[in-house]
């Protein structure tokens, strides 16, 4: 083996190119040959170090033990890459692919067995099982309908499954993909030839297609799994940047779900279906007022849910208290929807007073660790429930009691400041440092009745009781009250219903701990958006695989399913044979119990790709 230098110029084009390949020297019939073995690139090396980093890579490749001179440390960087590079080339373009044969087919060779090593291990076991549930629903097909080419298509399969085995940003999933993960072979991707740049073009490309993507998902989920769209689920979270606002329309200071209130933020409103699968998201500016969002997501659904393979009216939307004002769901009525909501009111005077009156409280749940029991009353238009969940008054009495403690030692600060040289004792400014504090504890200060006593413009005295202890004792009782359009519905079906929330709950939860819904470094707004989308088809792919782990009984967290799949690895093993050849085996490892169980449940192969054998 020799490296030889080659110089290009373009015609109409003064720059001139340089680069390298490999060659190697061969005898025919017709004399001495001259093949191309890799194209090296430009290379970044003294030219008295070629001769030495040729035979070096030819000594990896042959297995041959080197008795020379020790090569310079950058010369054995170069050449243990370029080797890998020239077996990896063998192995899939010159490589014999082995089946499994019978026992008489099988071929026998002796090796020297000190020469075994195994080398390029990558996992393959988490992205074999999201391959095989995006081929499931059809997403090439998807994809190709929507003009995207057949290398943009394998692309974006490679961004949905690395949001899915390693999420992060796609830069890191490029750097995962290149280095860690079998992916490249699993999807035919010749990953040395592109850069991280590709993958932010296909997500660009994604996203400008979100609502059919959205339309096409739902679709094949509600032909797959039998799926109705009777019922909507509608909530909010939101996600944090470590990066301040910049130019971005998206990112924006407000209450922070996450206690992240010195980062910036961008909001996600996700709608599910009854069955926990999402039929459309929308990103919207970190300080978006919920309310508001409402009818901005609905619109976008409106056309698709009207369209409903029985013909039936709108579906119900569940929304919590804080979406559920008074204009949206008089709106919501006035356009066909029914709606089962948290009322925003802890206490309707009018509805407790009424429900006070009727029949005992009926149970709904009842198990060791849960008691949740409701009354039912129905008006014209509403049904009302009164529920009150011993789990839920158990944590609200905590919360009670840590929220007074807090304040009350706050309190107990001040009135300590006022015999303390330093301290704050001008009355004015006591009153200010009191207001905060209010502000502070706004959950609970209000209960409180707080006195200053002044002497000469200086607060001498501060005193404070608990004005209504049995208002705030209702506050933190554990009882909610749901209301409802729906009057024909029974208490237990009401409850029902409201409870899918945490089905909400959960995919926002998963979005952001199990799918890299953060971090999110983007700094232009159709990037952030486009890195969402990712994540929310991630999610599309994930429930379709935990939708048939159930029907098995398994009700693993896909973190936890993720890990025992990663296990299963692509590796290359290279072994001496007694003819001096060097043979490298592209095999996968045998599956575990759990991975050939998570493979039964989806009805696919439990080891993906064949063995591929090729010498050197």
């Amino acid at each position: 083996m020799f490296i030889r230098e080659v110089t290009k110029k373009n015609k109409g084009y003064e720059k001139t190119f340089v680069y390298h390949l490999l060659v190697e020297s061969y005898r025919t019939a017709k004399g001495p040959r001259q093949r191309v073995l890799l194209h090296l690139g430009r290379l970044e090396l003294d030219r008295k170090y070629w001769k030495a980093l040729a035979n070096r890579i030819e000594e990896i490749v042959s297995g041959q033990t080197s008795f020379g001179e020790p090569v310079p440390e950058e010369v054995e960087r170069l050449a243990q890459h370029y080797a890998s590079a020239l077996i990896d080339k063998h192995l899939r373009n010159q490589s014999e692919t082995v089946s499994e044969a019978s026992e008489e087919a099988k071929t026998y060779e002796t090796v020297a067995l000190d020469s075994l090593k195994i080398s390029d291990c990558r996992s393959i076991g988490g992205e074999w099982v999201s391959l095989s549930m995006l081929e499931r629903l059809e997403f090439s097909e998807g994809l190709r309908r929507l003009g995207l080419s057949d290398q943009d298509i394998r692309l974006a399969h490679l961004l949905v499954i690395g949001r899915m085995v390693y999420p992060a940003s796609e830069w890191a999933t490029w750097q995962w993909a290149r280095h860690r993960s079998a992916i490249g072979e699993l999807l035919d991707l010749q990953l040395h030839r592109l850069s991280h740049n590709h993958l932010y073009r296909v997500g660009d490309i994604l996203y400008a297609h979100k609502e059919a993507l959205e339309a096409f998902f739902a679709a094949r989920e509600r032909d797959l799994f039998s799926l109705g769209s009777q019922i909507i689920l509608y909530d909010l979270t939101n996600s944090y940047f470590e990066s301040g606002e910049g130019a971005s329309q998206l990112k924006r200071y407000g209450v922070s779900k996450e206690k992240r209130h010195d980062c910036p933020l961008v909001t996600l409103a996700l709608v599910l279906n009854g069955h926990g699968f999402p039929l459309h998201s929308q990103v919207f500016a970190g300080n978006v007022r919920e309310p508001e969002t409402l009818f901005a997501v609905l619109e976008g659904l409106s056309q698709r849910l009207s369209m409903g393979e029985d013909g039936s009216s709108l579906p119900v939307v569940v929304i919590d208290a804080g979406i559920a004002t008074e204009a949206n769901l008089t709106a919501l009525r006035e356009r066909g929807y029914h709606y089962v909501v948290v009322s925003r009111s802890k206490q309707p005077a009018e509805i407790e007073a009424r429900l006070s009156e009727g029949a005992d409280f009926e149970v709904l749940r009842h198990s060791q660790d849960q008691h949740v029991e409701a009354r039912l009353y129905r008006q014209a238009q509403e049904s009302w429930l009164w529920v009150r969940s011993l789990r839920r008054s158990l944590k609200e009495r905590s919360m009670q009691s840590k929220l007074q403690s807090r304040f009350e030692a706050d309190l107990q600060a001040v009135l300590a400041s006022l015999n303390k040289k330093w301290g704050t004792k001008r009355y004015d400014k006591v009153l200010e440092r009191i207001g905060r504090l209010r502000q502070k504890h706004r959950r609970v200060s209000h209960y409180y009745e707080i006195e200053v006593e002044e002497s000469q413009g200086q607060a001498v005295g501060l005193r404070w009781r608990l004005r209504d202890a049995k208002a705030l004792d209702d506050r933190f009782s554990g009882r909610y009250f749901l209301r409802t359009s729906r009057t024909d519905l029974s208490a237990a079906e009401i409850w029902q219903l409201y409870v899918m929330l945490t089905d909400v709950e959960d995919s926002f939860r998963s979005m952001k701990s199990e799918l890299g819904l953060r971090p999110n470094y983007h700094q232009r707004d159709d990037r952030i958006a486009s890195h969402v989308f990712i994540t929310v088809l991630a999610h599309h792919v994930v429930q379709c695989i935990q939708w048939y782990l159930h029907q098995k009984e398994c009700y693993m967290r896909w973190n936890t399913i993720r890990e025992l799949l990663s296990t299963q690895q692509r590796v290359t093993t290279s072994l001496k044979t007694q003819d001096g050849k060097q043979v490298y085996l592209r095999t996968t490892s045998e599956p575990t119990d759990f991975q050939r169980f998570v493979c039964q449940a989806l009805n696919i192969k439990s080891k993906p790709l064949p063995m591929k054998k090729a010498y050197m």
